[in-house]
């Protein structure tokens, strides 16, 4: 018997309980890690006490490639709840997604995704052990605030089939399984997202991990890129000191990261996008930055002849210290545009899709102009 504020899951159109889940602050609850694993939809409902009965509501739904709030509601007779809500979710979970209200309702078309040799998306499983882990070339690691996770960006297949694609050659280290081949559209890479936060009504999974190694694989098809996706949002520079959180997250997941990679033993490339929450130029933020990248530099994974990019941020004033590292005489560090970039609404800070995608071909081109620069092309 199901009680009032109670909630399910449907895992494979079968429903478990998921005992004293309460949604707050209009965020869904969180689901138990089993349910991650799953690729198909999973419908979290709402039982709430009424007159008549129960009314059953599907507050949230997780679904692959779209994430996002759900309003239908219906009566249901109290002692047929169980199989009123699995038959409810096979025959109105079309229909609400018809009346959602998300514009990114059009990323749910089957449009193939190609891999690296072509294959279309069905023929390419990215649940499966990479079979190409010890070709690796290159490991990036991304960090930074929430431009890092990529905030409200989509990735977008059916749109975009050349730039937003699978691909066998990048690799992405997850949250709970490891290295992947990477799949923005429903794996779990950090905090618990798809890599979009599971309560969000839009996707963040443009990720610029993910664009940086596509532009690196479309310019050498020889490579194959491995990255670690880390993003701290709304957070000052200051977070990231040495010894502190999130210094030391980053830290063991790069760690866990490179002790799974049987062929590579360092990180290559940090791609760093932070400053929001540190608009303005400052000794305090040029300091702050060059301790942390010799902290990291003086990790055993990442040393003197290791690459460095800072992005600009859409038009805060700490770009101009960005800028300094195209200048200084360390040619193992350096900055990408980001004042030109479109954002998500016109004078905001979060970039949009097409400015990752951007990002991507950028610092890919700084990134080998630098090796070449430094003899490692």
């Amino acid at each position: 018997m199901l009680n009032t504020g109670e909630f399910l899951y449907l895992e494979r159109f079968e429903f478990r309980e998921v005992p004293r889940l309460q949604a707050t602050s209009g965020k869904a609850p969180a689901l138990p890690e089993a349910s991650f694993a799953v690729s198909q939809a999973v419908d979290v409902w709402s039982i709430i006490k009424t007159g008549a009965g129960l009314q059953a509501t599907r507050v949230y739904r997780y679904h692959s490639p779209i994430i996002y709030r759900s309003e239908c509601t219906v009566e249901v007779n109290n002692h047929r709840v169980r199989l009123l809500l699995a038959v409810i979710a096979l025959v109105f979970s079309t229909a609400c997604t018809e009346n959602d209200a998300s514009s990114e309702s059009a990323a749910e078309s089957s449009a193939p995704v190609v891999s690296a040799q072509g294959a279309p998306e069905g023929a390419l499983d990215t649940d499966v052990f990479p079979a190409n882990l010890h070709q690796v070339t290159d490991v990036i690691l991304t960090a930074g605030q929430s431009n890092a996770l990529a905030e409200a960006s989509r990735f977008q297949p059916d749109l975009f089939p050349a730039k937003d694609r699978l691909d066998t050659r990048i690799l992405v280290w997850t949250q709970y399984e490891g290295w992947k081949i990477a799949n923005p559209l429903n794996q779990i890479w950090e905090h618990d997202r798809f890599p979009a936060r599971l309560w969000d009504s839009v996707n963040s999974n443009n990720s610029p991990g993910y664009q940086i190694a596509r532009a690196i694989v479309d310019a050498d098809p020889t490579r194959v890129v491995a990255f670690i996706p880390t993003s701290t949002p709304g957070k000052s520079i200051r977070y990231w000191r040495f010894g502190e959180e999130p210094y030391n997250t980053i830290k063991q997941r790069v760690e866990n990261a490179l002790n799974e990679l049987p062929s590579k033993s360092n990180v290559d490339l940090i791609w760093w996008m932070q400053g929001e929450s540190d608009a303005n130029a400052s000794d305090f933020y040029r300091s702050e930055l060059a301790a942390l990248i010799n902290s990291w530099r003086g990790e055993p994974w990442y040393g003197s002849d290791q690459y460095f990019i800072a992005n600009e941020t859409a038009y805060f004033d700490v770009n101009r210290i960005f800028r300094e590292l195209r200048s200084n005489s360390d040619p193992y560090s350096n900055y990408s545009e980001g004042e030109d970039l479109p954002t998500v609404h016109e004078g905001g800070n979060h970039f949009s899709s097409q400015a990752y995608r951007i990002i991507g071909n950028r610092v890919q081109q700084i990134y080998f102009n630098m090796r070449n620069a430094t003899g490692n092309n």
